[in-house]
């Protein structure tokens, strides 16, 4: 993978190489939590919900699962994975700037 901003490479390696650059974390999980609450909790980038997840971009994963956890009793569906190309090609070209 190469990442070119502006003419020059920002970045070149694996698919896992550019996801190391960013320290973002994808967490999902089935909860009542509001999306609003959770995006105003420190280490929120993002929160979005479909019909039955909530999906959150975090920069501390370990912060926000036990916020999570201590928030929700019922909290089921738990998953934190590394960011997504998209996030990590958002990240990198940010920094390109």
């Amino acid at each position: 993978m190469v990442v070119l901003t502006n003419g020059r490479v920002a970045a070149s390696g694996t698919v896992d190489d550019g996801r190391a650059v960013v320290g973002r974390k994808r967490i999902t999980c089935a909860t009542a939590l509001s999306v609003d609450e959770v995006r105003a909790w420190p280490g929120v980038i993002d929160a979005t919900r479909d019909a039955h997840r909530l999906h959150i971009t975090v920069t501390d994963a370990v912060a926000i699962v036990r916020r999570l956890l201590d928030a929700e009793r019922g909290l089921t569906d738990l998953e934190v994975r590394p960011a997504g190309l998209s996030e990590a090609f958002a990240e990198l070209t940010k920094e390109a700037a």
